[in-house]
């Protein structure tokens, strides 16, 4: 049997087979006898593998992360507002608040209110990291992407291999069928004593390779099905039937390599994701050198307070009369001047009636300027600028990875291609020397040796078209993907 190049390539490959389907129902089916086969196409294939994929979750998740991010950095902006409430109860010496005299007495006090601030300025630092973290999250978007991407690709190799596989079987089984048609009449012309039995045992064996490569090519199958399930995170035993892929081969791209290098610059994700990367590692530059400028900040707050010593004066109903240090006189007669206040009495104020009673409310302008802060400044703008010559490497290193796989792909078609075109005609001329051979041997010109050699010549050399065929279709997806970022 021979090996499918396609399972020896690196990350761009895969293939297809339209018609395949049905032979491998009657050859696999007893595998899974009882069950209902499900038919699936390549997209919901795709869209399965997207959904179930654990790494496509994560880099979900990570998004969302990202998103969050970008929400806080614009919250950031606006002013800060908390409420305020400090009760406490105090012993011995301390200050009464609701007078400011000292007291020995317990105190129980309370203070409640609304602060606020607002920066104005720092620098425009909360300005560029909004803007940066809205970088980061375009350039998660095209991330994930560019993790769907590749999944889409692991699939599109999966699927195909699969029918490739199924398409092998088919062509096992009709060498297995043309084989035994000549036993049979090789066993007939035996038993007749028309040639010799020595003939029948060269057919008995090419019988028993058929049946060989059978048995390889279902265990390819069985492999090829086990490598998709595990990437739709179905059970290996899952039975479903795939609908088959048109495939065409033409000739060379029309567009050279460096075309579509140029094109992919653009359209692919992992190029967009770059270049933003690029644009948020800029402005956590011009963050971090805003740590060197002052910071405005506009403050206010409005609150009021309670103290249990605080006292008020209650007038009584009664009167009272006091002696005056005073004299007047009249009519000779010289009399002590009093005075009559109505009595007054002390109680504690109501918690409620303090609140009322003591608002205060406060604005005021704060300006920070940076002297010395340990060198953090410093540091954060050295941080920034090694994150700038990541982002701008890591730039670099995708567009060589992609100049280099769009290379791969050109290079690797024209190969296909021509294997395919080789294929193709010794597989034209191998059927007419088995047809010469066929009737050569019915004649009984030829000895059934000579048959054999020539047609499994012809098996070999269909399978290598088969193969060829489907690299050949793989390959111009893969270059209509970096030239267009879709599959057809």
């Amino acid at each position: 049997m021979v090996r499918n190049p396609l399972l020896q390539t690196p990350a761009t490959m895969f293939r297809f087979n339209p018609k395949f389907i049905a032979a491998l129902l009657l050859s696999v089916g007893c595998l899974t006898p009882g069950l209902a086969q499900t038919r699936i196409s390549l997209q919901e294939c795709i869209q399965q593998a997207i959904r179930e994929n654990l790494q496509i979750k994560d880099a979900e998740l990570q998004q969302e992360s990202t998103i969050n991010t970008y929400q806080q950095s614009r919250r950031d902006r606006m002013p800060a507002v908390s409420g305020v409430f400090n009760p406490g109860y105090s012993l011995g010496r301390s200050i009464d608040p609701y007078t400011n005299s000292i007291t020995t007495d317990h105190l129980g006090t309370n203070s409640l209110g609304i602060t606020a601030s607002w920066t104005i300025y720092n620098g425009n630092q909360l300005q560029n990291l909004q803007k940066q973290n809205a970088l980061n999250l375009s350039a998660g978007q095209y991330d994930l992407q560019a993790a769907k991407n590749m999944i889409t690709l692991k699939v599109l190799q999966a699927y195909l291999q699969v029918l490739v596989t199924q398409e092998l079987l088919q062509v096992a089984l009709k060498q297995a069928e043309a084989t035994q048609l000549q036993l049979d009449r090789m066993t007939r012309q035996v038993q007749l004593q028309v040639v010799a039995e020595a003939n029948l045992y060269n057919l008995q064996s090419q019988r028993a390779n058929d049946d060989l490569q059978i048995t390889n090519a279902r265990n390819e199958v069985r492999t090829a099905q086990m490598a998709l399930s595990q990437l739709l995170n179905w059970p290996a035993d899952q039975n479903y039937e795939l609908e088959a892929i048109a495939r065409e081969v033409t000739a060379a791209p029309v567009e050279s390599w460096q075309q579509v290098y140029r094109s992919s610059l653009t359209i692919l994700p992992e190029s967009k994701s770059a270049a933003l990367r690029i644009q948020s590692a800029r402005k956590g530059m011009e963050a971090a050198r805003g740590l060197r400028m002052p910071t405005l900040s506009l403050n206010s707050s409005l609150g009021t307070s309670y103290s249990s010593a605080a006292k008020k004066y209650v007038t009584g109903d009664s009167y009272r009369e006091e002696p005056l240090n005073a004299f007047v006189t009249v009519n000779n007669e010289r009399y002590q001047l009093s005075s009559i206040s109505q009595a007054t009495s002390t109680q504690n104020m109501g918690y409620l009636e303090q609140l009322g009673n003591n608002p205060v409310w406060s604005v005021s302008l704060s300006l920070r300027i940076p002297i010395f802060n340990a060198n953090q400044a410093s540091y954060r703008i050295q941080e920034a600028k090694i994150q700038q010559l990541r982002a701008d490497n890591q730039q670099k290193q995708v567009h060589l990875q992609m100049r280099q796989q769009i290379e791969q792909a050109f290079v690797l078609y024209r190969n296909a291609l021509e294997r395919q075109q080789t294929h193709q005609r010794q597989v034209e001329v191998l059927e007419k020397t088995v047809h010469a051979a066929q009737v050569r041997l019915e004649a009984g010109v030829v000895n059934v040796l000579d048959y054999t050699l020539a047609k499994t010549n012809l098996d070999r050399a269909r399978a290598s078209l088969i193969q060829a065929t489907y690299e050949c279709a793989f390959r111009q997806q893969i270059i209509g993907f970096y030239q267009s970022g879709t599959l057809n």
